[in-house]
């Protein structure tokens, strides 16, 4: 990227983020906020507290943001980005007026997968008063004091996440539910489904999510049933690499209450550390006040521990402090991908693919807790494409080389090429290490009696080939050209219409 490129980059990732700051600084104005008028009438309502404070610190926009250890509970296909490496995850909610929340999560790979199990337990004090409420229509005298009660509330998840393409990953999870209130229990099971989608808007890679959470029949008390707090959350966000910059855009739809809409931002200063800030506004009004939205936050990062911090205040109920601490141990367990600190060896093409094998440099850009950001680039000599380079995101070393499958359009890549295009190679990307950031970009040359026409570059975009624009040729006679990570790519001639 040129100096102005990286200029102008720089020039508008700082001005989003003093509007993403800005905006989430700025609380709605006070007035006086519409009561949905079915508020208040599902059970379990702790499952729609927050969990995780860094994502509480983004007033909880994270739908569309992967990867994190607590997937489980806001998106389970974010799993499918879970790092290498086992993840024990603890988080602490100090809630108001004498409330509290701990929730416990683990995450490894698993299956081709991200595979989570999450413990969310919600508790009140135990010494509230039970009254019989004998004087209840005398207000001069109050119902005598019949003992103690305490009550708690319990959810255990089990989820699972994995990419479907290498664009879109799938997830879901199963909920067991319990709450107790004095000597009063009852039980219920529910579902959670979400995905997310990367995609590349002019030039910019997004990742779009949503997840339906509480999906389930209710939870019984005596002889009466409450729904559960069914929520569909949608989210958009973008992530500026090159500065450190995560913004993330959601709508939320509890069955209960009216639409939320919320934005979060975190920003990295340094490498181990991070501020992140958000607001979320619901449609007629927060009901505790303007502030009552707002949320800010902090996060440290070491080798394998991060510790976060999030404070949210809630009007004349008080503030909330939550705490998490999540840690990275071991290897990747049986069954998972290994490391690539160590090559492999080269797998088997596929049938009717040739292996092309390329020999790769690798330049660290970054580190995260996601692990180290590498920019690849790699040549090969036996190739239709003689060299490629891209971004990826790895737990380890990347290999010196690689192979990428090469092979004749036929099979599940045969079909949906554009109209007057002749299509010559297809390759498929199995040899790409990592989560790969962004586009690939690809060096070429047209394959020895081709015929006449203009190459044609097309990446699979579901079942269809669409094209990404040709520059050249250089004076070798090579082509070059960009496309997003994608399930295969494809060279053709336009040889008409």
């Amino acid at each position: 990227m040129s100096g102005a490129g990286r200029e102008g980059g720089g020039g508008r990732a700082a001005r989003l983020l003093k509007l993403a700051l800005a905006l989430c600084l700025l609380p709605a104005a006070s007035r006086a906020a519409s009561i949905y008028p079915s508020e208040g009438s599902t059970s379990a309502t702790f499952l729609k507290l927050p969990v995780g404070a860094r994502a509480a610190a983004m007033a909880g926009a994270f739908a569309a943001v992967p990867g994190d250890p607590f997937a489980v509970y806001w998106n389970p296909a974010g799993l499918a980005y879970a790092p290498r490496e086992r993840g024990l995850g603890f988080f602490h909610n100090d809630y108001f007026q004498g409330l509290g929340q701990e929730f416990l999560s683990y995450t490894e790979r698993r299956w081709g997968g991200g595979l989570g199990l999450g413990l969310d337990y919600f508790y009140s004090a135990s010494d509230m008063e039970r009254r019989s409420g004998l004087y209840e229509p005398d207000t001069a005298t109050p119902s005598p004091v019949e003992g103690k009660f305490g009550a708690y509330d319990l959810a255990f998840s089990a989820a699972y996440g994995w990419n479907y393409r290498p664009d879109l990953a799938l997830g879901g999870a199963v909920k067991v539910i319990r709450q107790s209130i004095d000597t009063e229990s009852a039980a219920s099971v529910a579902l959670d489904l979400g995905l997310l989608r990367s995609f590349t808007w002019r030039g910019a890679a997004y990742t779009a999510g949503a997840s339906l959470q509480n999906l389930g029949p209710g939870i019984k008390f005596v002889s009466r049933r409450y729904g559960l707090p069914l929520v569909l959350r949608t989210g958009l966000s973008r992530r500026f690499d090159d500065y450190g910059l995560l913004v993330s855009l959601e709508a939320d739809k509890p069955v209960d209450n009216y639409p939320s809409f919320v934005l979060g931002a975190e920003y990295k200063l340094t490498d181990r550390l991070s501020v992140r800030s958000g607001y979320s506004y619901r449609l007629h009004g927060n009901e505790l006040g303007g502030w009552s939205g707002f949320s800010a936050g902090a996060g440290v990062a070491f080798n394998r521990l991060t510790f976060d911090y999030a404070f949210s205040p809630f009007g004349v109920l008080g503030n909330s402090h939550r705490f998490s601490i999540n840690l990275r141990f071991g290897g990747a367990p049986p069954g998972s991908s290994p490391s690539a600190a160590a090559p492999a060896a080269p797998p088997q093409p596929p049938p009717g693919f040739s292996s092309c094998l390329f020999s790769s440099a690798q330049r660290p850009l970054g580190i995260s807790r996601l692990g180290i950001k590498y920019e690849i680039t790699a040549v090969s000599s036996g190739c239709a494409v003689s060299s490629l380079s891209f971004r990826t995101l790895l737990m380890g070393l990347p290999p010196a080389e690689f192979s990428l499958p090469e092979g004749s359009p036929s099979g599940e890549l045969g079909d949906g090429f554009p109209a007057g295009v002749l299509p010559l190679k297809v390759w498929r990307p199995d040899g790409l290490a990592g989560n790969v950031q962004g586009d690939v970009a690809f060096v070429f040359k047209l394959p020895p009696g081709s015929g006449p026409g203009a190459p044609v570059f097309m990446f699979r975009d579901g079942k269809m080939w669409d094209e990404t624009a040709v520059s050249g040729p250089s004076a070798d006679g090579s082509f070059s050209a960009s496309a997003p990570y994608a399930a295969g790519y494809a060279l053709g001639l336009r040889t008409g219409n």
